[in-house]
């Protein structure tokens, strides 16, 4: 029996890849309706994703009180993956859900063959994170800034969640040690909306990394993540052609 809740599509028998998916959002939603499963599938891939702990079907899944939420979560896939029989694997990330997939690879970099980080940069701090925090931990606390509200609304609109857990991602969630991704000798495919916010400093968190490509495709956030030619690409990363 897993930690988390899983969902498997693409090719039985493929090369592995794990799908993460970002804050108060799920697996199904960022990476099913969005047409990743089905693209890698048709590339031979065999595609796993889980959902992250207090997030739609793994919202009973709680956080140790003190644990950083992405670490803990890499080590809870990495026991699920050994449970799954999977080896080897590939591991993609979508934005906040690519801090989980870079500690994926910091550890196990024997079993992590490509990294792909998909609308992520080198920031992890959260604006209003106190604010946020309070409010998805007491309903009754004050919103004082609308973009607190914004997320905050996003996090509720789930009821699967449980909002103490989205809290404390947002409070702790941080990358692994500069030190620990520049050692990485995984190839990584940065990736990012010509008109996301953060293609301004995804060359930041693309330096951090010994062998890394950044690629732009169309399209602001959750449009770009859906781009077709985006799975497209990723697909040829992670099964290059032969020959």
């Amino acid at each position: 029996m897993t930690i988390l809740a899983w969902q498997r599509g693409g090719t039985d028998g493929g090369p592995a890849v794990v799908l993460i998916h970002g804050w108060a959002s799920d697996g199904l939603s960022d990476f099913e309706r969005t047409g990743w499963v089905a693209g890698l599938g048709r590339a031979g891939l065999s595609v796993y994703v889980p959902d992250l702990p207090g997030h739609g079907e793994s919202a009973d899944i709680l956080l140790p009180p003190d644990a950083e939420p992405a670490a803990w979560t890499a080590s809870a896939v990495t026991a699920d993956l050994d449970r799954l029989h999977v080896g080897n694997f590939a591991v993609c990330g979508y934005a906040d859900g690519g801090t989980v997939a870079a500690h994926l690879a910091v550890r196990a970099p024997e079993r992590v063959h490509r990294l792909v980080l998909v609308g992520s940069d080198d920031r992890v701090e959260v604006p209003y994170a106190e604010e946020i925090a309070a409010v998805l931990r007491d309903p009754a606390a004050r919103l004082w800034h609308p973009a607190a509200a914004e997320t905050v609304a996003r996090a509720r609109a789930d009821r699967r969640h449980h909002l103490p857990t989205l809290a404390q991602w947002v409070e702790r969630r941080r990358w692994p040690a500069a030190p620990r991704l520049g050692a990485l000798r995984t190839p990584v495919m940065l990736a990012v909306g010509a008109q996301d916010e953060r293609r301004e400093r995804a060359p930041r968190l693309a330096q951090l990394f010994h062998d890394a490509r950044l690629v732009t495709v169309p399209g602001d956030g959750r449009a770009a993540l859906g781009a077709p030619e985006l799975v497209s690409q990723v697909a040829r990363f992670l099964v290059p052609p032969a020959g």
